[in-house]
């Protein structure tokens, strides 16, 4: 399965997202991020899903403010609580952010996903859950991996990191949206579908 994008129209350019990614993109010469790639390319697919719909929402500044507080955030719960952090932890903090703002604003979302067949891709659209559940399965994994493999990140901090973001994010998603980007409903599910 390949997510592509999510089935929400959006108005306007996704300036911000596109530059977050390309800072992330950036990152990958740096020896933690090349250690693990893959954690951090979820992180991009879900900035790319769920991103440019929030920053249509929210507006370029607002968004910017946004996922730098839900990075702020998820640094400053693992310091709070004595740990030692890491600036890999604003990523996932950031996205769980996102994600959560994301659920909260549009909770029956799709993302259309690239799935290959024997003969072919079809285009399937799947719930936008699912796919960030697989993302949350992915960060648990990594985490598992720090705790039995100790390298040098600390997975109690990025777990504390992602819980405030997602915190962050959930009150973002209820407080910072522009009532006039809202007025979408043509994508929402048929009432029988879920």
């Amino acid at each position: 399965m390949i997510p592509v994008r999510d089935v929400i129209p959006t108005r306007t350019a996704p300036g911000v997202t596109v530059t977050l990614m390309a800072a992330m993109a950036a990152a990958c010469a740096w020896p933690a991020v090349r250690d693990w790639w893959l954690p951090w390319a979820s992180h991009a697919v879900v900035l790319w899903l769920a991103g440019g719909t929030l920053e249509d929402r929210f507006g370029h500044a607002r968004f910017s403010a946004f996922v730098l507080a839900c990075g702020a955030a998820s640094m400053a719960a693992p310091l709070s609580a004595g740990l030692a952090i890491d600036p890999v932890w604003a990523v996932a903090g950031a996205t769980a952010g996102v994600i959560a703002a994301y659920l909260v604003m549009f909770p029956r979302s799709r993302v259309l996903t690239l799935v290959p067949v024997v003969v072919g891709i079809e285009v399937a659209d799947v719930p936008a859950w699912a796919v960030f559940a697989c993302w949350a399965v992915l960060q648990a994994a990594a985490a598992w991996s720090v705790l039995t493999w100790s390298p040098p990140l600390d997975a109690g901090g990025a777990a504390v990191g992602a819980a405030a973001g997602a915190a962050a994010g959930a009150l973002g998603g209820l407080r910072l949206p522009r009532p006039d980007r809202m007025r979408v409903d043509w994508w929402d599910p048929p009432a029988g579908r879920s």
